[in-house]
């Protein structure tokens, strides 16, 4: 049949042979066919719904990620390290000569906390360098709750990507034709971007962190005066207090109503459905060549971490898999005979 599905299957059938039963015969074989499920992606694979975290306060929770490589320059910069602030979208950006973790651990130390403080959640993706024990170490040693998002899910990190993508652009607007001043221009790529309005805060990240805007190079070139001018130190101190105490107020109901209409509208495309423990999934591929299939397994769940997270048995004495609800989809074949869970069946075409 081509693999082409139960409707086209169905009807080749219908026109050709006749038995008791045969549609829920033909429907029960596309379902369990190895093939499909492992190379077909379904309209209606299940989905969970969008899961919020909000920070409460300033540099409470700090996301961390690597860009690069980028072009080596003459200073020996390649890769970038992202520290971004899920409260005030403060975010810094430091060049690195390589991404090792003793190079990000000290300079996560020497930059950012020797400078910000210590904050209490630290979210990273798998990277090695990020789940190093070296870096685990790091975090324990300085009380730091270290959480991950899964592989292959950008989702669980959106803060940190979608920076990521902004970051790239405006530098590619700030470099030389030749590429070798990137770390260069760093610096000022980062004073626009904090100096700029965010859609998810209502203000600028310098502003929220600070209680006031920032006094750019044009503002003293232009003699632009600032928003307020004080004549006692008490009365300065009392104004960014109280504008400090506003803006976190105002930034949690502005982060708080994003947020809600960011899962209202992902959700609409949410089928529900909860893995037991001892269910066979399918597990989608982090990359797949055309060709290549688009699923493996099938594999059995043996934990349920969280509503979106399971951990997934791949057989062979392996290490169980952390993975999202996304990733996995409800596998409709026979079970192994042989209780191999892990194995995945490349099994021939079956003729139909």
């Amino acid at each position: 049949g081509g693999h082409l599905g139960i409707e086209k299957l169905t009807e080749k059938v219908r026109i050709r042979f006749y038995w008791p039963g045969w549609q829920e015969a033909v429907r029960e074989w596309c379902q369990k066919c190895l093939v499909c499920g492992a190379r077909k992606a379904s309209s209606k694979t299940p989905q969970a719904p969008l899961v919020l975290s909000l920070a409460k306060r300033p540099l409470e929770r700090v996301a961390l990620d690597i860009v690069g490589p980028f072009p080596s320059t003459p200073r020996g910069k390649k890769y970038i390290l992202v520290a971004a602030d899920y409260f005030t979208r403060w975010t810094e950006a430091y060049s690195l000569p390589d991404q090792e973790a003793k190079t990000v651990a000290r300079v996560l130390i020497e930059e950012f906390i020797c400078r910000y403080g210590t904050p209490c959640t630290i979210h990273t993706d798998q990277g090695r360098n990020f789940e190093s024990t070296f870096f685990q170490e790091l975090c324990t040693l300085l009380d730091i709750d270290k959480t991950r998002t899964t592989p292959y899910h950008p989702q669980s990190d959106g803060l940190v990507e979608r920076f990521n993508r902004t970051l790239t652009m405006m530098l590619s607007m700030f470099v030389e034709a030749n590429q070798s001043n990137w770390d260069q221009m760093l610096p000022f790529v980062m004073m626009a971007y904090r100096s700029s309005v965010q859609s998810s805060t209502g203000s600028t990240p310098f502003k929220v962190l600070f209680g006031r805007e920032i006094t750019l190079p044009v503002d003293v070139v232009m003699n632009i005066k600032p928003e307020q001018e004080y004549h006692y130190v008490s009365e300065y101190v009392q104004q960014t207090a109280s504008c400090l105490q506003s803006m976190a107020e105002a930034v949690q109901c502005h982060q708080a109503s994003a947020s809600q209409k960011q899962k209202a509208y992902f959700d609409l495309k949410v089928t529900p459905h909860t893995y037991e423990v001892g269910e066979y999934v399918w597990v989608r591929r982090g990359l797949s060549p055309k060709l290549q299939r688009r699923f493996k397994g099938p594999f059995r769940v043996v934990r349920r971490i969280t509503d979106v997270l399971y951990a997934v048995d791949p057989g062979e004495g392996k290490q169980f898999m952390t993975l999202h609800h996304n990733r996995l989809k409800p596998y409709h074949g026979t079970l192994p005979e042989n209780q191999n869970q892990g194995q995945q069946r490349d099994t021939e075409t079956p003729q139909r």
